[in-house]
């Protein structure tokens, strides 16, 4: 228990320091200023329907003014394209044709210049390169007009002659001059069937690049 006794200067020192506290503690409450509370006020505001309701109107009537005045023209003209004709065209007009070049623009003169001209225009696949799918690129834009096939005389003709068509062959043109050698002249197209390499179809084929006289 004698830890628990004080000399007279501990005594005196810890009365100081409770005195210190007693002062701290009163200090705090004395200084201690109670919080302002602040009042804001806002003023009153007042919303005119009317003008709003007015502007709304302006906004609409002049939205409405603005679509008449950028609407697309009713009576609008479709412009037709430009139609080639492929039997007079020269290579540089073809060029304008959707996918054909340079290359297929010369192909097609030249294959035109052989065969005589076109009498069809799906004749074009017969043409080196192109298909079917060029070939429905490009049919809106070309057409056919007027008869300026090149037709061969098959009573004047030499096997020379024949045989630089496309579509008649080395054989078969010999055979066609040697039918008219022991026969006579052609006195129709359809004495053509006659001969054994021709059939319905290679007789519609050749006919139309064939004449009598």
């Amino acid at each position: 228990m004698k830890h628990f006794y004080f000399n007279k200067s501990e005594r005196l020192a810890l009365f100081v320091f409770l005195l210190l506290l007693l002062l701290t503690k009163w200090s705090f409450h004395f200084f201690k200023q109670e919080p302002a509370l602040v009042q804001f006020n806002y003023p009153e505001i007042q919303t005119d329907w009317i003008a709003i309701d007015s502007v709304k109107q302006h906004t609409s009537t002049a939205h409405k003014r603005d679509m008449k005045t950028y609407a697309k023209p009713k009576n609008t003209k479709i412009t037709k394209p430009l139609l080639i004709n492929i039997n007079q065209a020269d290579s540089f007009a073809l060029r304008k044709l959707p996918g054909i070049g340079e290359k297929y623009s010369s192909r097609i003169v030249r294959y035109r210049n052989w065969l005589g001209g076109f009498h069809s225009k799906e004749q074009l696949l017969e043409v080196y390169g192109i298909d079917s799918t060029l070939l429905h690129t490009i049919l809106l834009f070309i057409k056919l007009e007027g008869d300026s096939l090149k037709r061969i005389n098959i009573n004047e003709c030499s096997f020379k002659d024949l045989s630089s068509h496309p579509y008649i062959s080395y054989k078969l043109a010999k055979l066609m001059v040697k039918y008219r050698e022991h026969h006579g002249v052609y006195s129709s197209l359809e004495e053509l069937k006659k001969i054994p390499l021709i059939d319905e179809q290679l007789f519609r084929k050749i006919a139309v690049y064939l004449e009598l006289e």
